[in-house]
């Protein structure tokens, strides 16, 4: 397993307090405090995943990967988004790479079973040789989750998980299992899942609800629930000492652990509230979600047309990304990953493309021949890319010390679910179910990342997961993911 040690100091302040239900009083970053720690801005490191190859069969080629390499590259289809948001110089390209196969029983370190469908997920996000028995979780601890560990015990959330497709959108509809899944971590030795925010609704009162507010009157108002939360939490703690001694060795130990949490909002609830400055402020509230949309089988062209397999996911992606983009300013938290779209996506892509199918069918038959084919599968890369850019947009354009951006001290990572070239489930030369000549991009600058700006690097044969590497290595994480050793030098100073 991966080794993680810490490259820089911890900073001391108290710029929130935090509470029960989410509750949190955040402070945007004050350069007095930063200077008198003698450290620059926080760290801030993102995982964003797109359930989607890049190419389209029968292709050597795809729309996404420059022909030019290094700084200044070119633009395709796929990548349009960046010129559209202005971004193109703050976002690397790692293209090339290869994530390796085995038949069962003989599956590389850090890599899948020859079968296709959601079995490149969980050795991407972990570095961790997937299960050869169907069992699509991941083996290991993914890359959020130890960037929470180090990142995240300074501000009010440790780590910021979401979604942006509702549902599977075939048979009966459901979450997706492990397909709608990234963040894994470690419990006392085993693996388990951690499901993530798919509700705006619920992803924003989590991030917001007690947010204090800069106006005074409202501040009062807020501190005053606040001050009725620490008296919740006394409550609990007293009522702890009956209840632990009657449980079990394992479940005394969690619990003894959330007390010990307890405990520590105890004494942060204690402090007295710094003073409020800055921009930070709370948007509003973006109200119920957009209904949930029903399966549509293959070929069913009417259930998209009617509204099937989409539940609102352009509003969905933009309201997420501009909880996490004020999460990050606010410091509310320093973590975050997103999943965009579930392995082997069934979102309709007809009201976001106007095409009558969904993102995983078009990979396969596109529409109206070859070349169109193509430009329609480059288009749905694209819509990731694009909220994807919204985020590094929003971070560029947000200024905390001395003139820097949030981006300056960020990693923000896009990882897709495949590339394209050989399958070797059924043979086939040139497939989208294929995990060679896979690409990511990379954003920000911490620690160094990207240095002179936005290039394409072209990594034949390199393993994806060393870009989660790198962006790790950037925000001061010492750790190599599974048993994918190393990181992209040319992103790094």
């Amino acid at each position: 397993m991966g080794r993680t040690t810490a490259m820089h100091g911890k900073v001391a302040r108290r710029t929130f307090l935090r509470g029960a239900a989410g509750f949190a009083m955040a402070l945007p970053l004050m350069e007095s405090m930063q200077a008198s720690a003698g450290v620059g801005a926080p760290r801030r490191y993102f995982l964003g995943f797109a359930g989607s190859s890049i190419g389209f069969p029968g292709f050597e080629y795809d729309l996404l990967v420059p022909d030019i390499q290094g700084h200044g590259y070119d633009v395709k289809r796929a990548l349009q988004p960046l010129v559209d948001l202005d971004i193109r110089d703050a976002v690397s390209v790692v293209s090339g790479m290869v994530l390796p196969w085995g038949d069962p029983g003989s599956v590389p370190a850090g890599g899948r079973v020859s079968a296709w469908h959601a079995k490149s997920v969980a050795p991407l996000v972990s570095g961790v040789a997937g299960a050869d028995d169907g069992d699509e979780r991941a083996q290991g601890v993914t890359s959020d989750q130890v960037a929470a560990d180090m990142l995240g015990k300074l501000t009010p959330h440790r780590l910021l998980g979401y979604r942006v497709q509702a549902a599977y959108y075939r048979g009966s509809n459901g979450d997706g299992g492990d397909r709608g899944r990234i963040s894994y971590r470690d419990d006392n030795g085993q693996i388990v899942p951690v499901d993530p925010i798919v509700s705006p609704r619920l992803a924003y009162e989590s991030l917001f609800t007690g947010f204090v507010p800069p106006d005074p009157l409202q501040a009062t108002a807020a501190l005053a629930v606040l001050r009725r939360r620490r008296s919740a939490v006394d409550l609990v703690l007293e009522d702890a000492a009956t209840l632990i001694p009657k449980l079990g060795a394992a479940d005394r130990i969690r619990l003894e652990r959330h007390f010990d949490e307890l405990r520590e909002l105890e004494q942060r609830l204690d402090m007295d509230a710094p003073p409020i400055t800055g921009s930070c402020e709370m948007f509003a509230h973006p109200g119920e979600d957009p209904a949930i949309g029903g399966s549509v089988e293959n070929g069913d062209t009417d259930g998209y047309a009617n509204g099937g397999a989409y539940s609102g996911e352009q509003q969905r992606a933009e309201i997420l990304t501009d909880l996490i983009a004020m999460a990050f300013i606010c410091d509310l938290s320093r973590v975050g990953s997103l999943m965009y779209t579930m392995a082997q996506c069934f979102l309709s892509s007809q009201p976001l493309l106007g095409l009558p199918s969904d993102m995983h069918e078009l990979g396969h038959f596109g529409v109206g021949g070859c070349q169109v084919g193509l430009d329609a599968m480059s288009d749905c890369v694209a819509w990731h890319v694009r909220h994807f850019g919204r985020l590094v947009q929003k971070l560029r354009d947000t200024t905390e010390l001395e003139g820097t951006t949030v981006l300056d001290s960020s990693a923000l990572l896009l990882m897709f679910e495949g590339g394209w070239g050989y399958d070797p489930e059924v043979g086939d030369a040139l497939s989208v179910h294929s995990s060679e000549n896979m690409s990511a991009l990379i954003a920000g600058g911490a620690g160094g990342l990207n240095p002179g700006g936005g290039q394409h690097v072209r990594m034949a044969g390199t393993h994806p997961t060393q870009v989660i590497n790198t962006g790790l290595r950037a925000v001061g994480v010492d750790h190599e993911m599974g048993d994918v050793p190393g990181v992209i030098d040319a992103l790094l100073p």
